[in-house]
């Protein structure tokens, strides 16, 4: 079984993104990055900007994240 190849740019503090996994698309702005999980996998805390959304800032998983275009839309 081949693995997908991570095709996300590296995030950076003050990058937005929103969630790839969710049904609403919450957007929010990249933290800080905070290493790697058990798994392998990149993670960074996020600061969603939905005043409902808890835990606010999250630690997420990089690749469960799309990159927001100077636009507003997801690339």
């Amino acid at each position: 079984m081949f693995r997908r190849a991570d095709v996300l740019p590296r995030l950076k503090p003050g990058d937005q993104v929103i969630r790839r996994h969710r049904l609403l698309k919450t957007q929010g702005t990249v933290l800080r990055f905070d290493g790697v999980d058990a798994n392998r996998a990149s993670r960074v805390w996020v600061r969603w900007s939905h005043p409902t959304t808890l835990p606010n800032p999250s630690l997420e998983r990089v690749d469960e994240l799309e990159l927001v275009d100077g636009s507003g839309l997801a690339d």
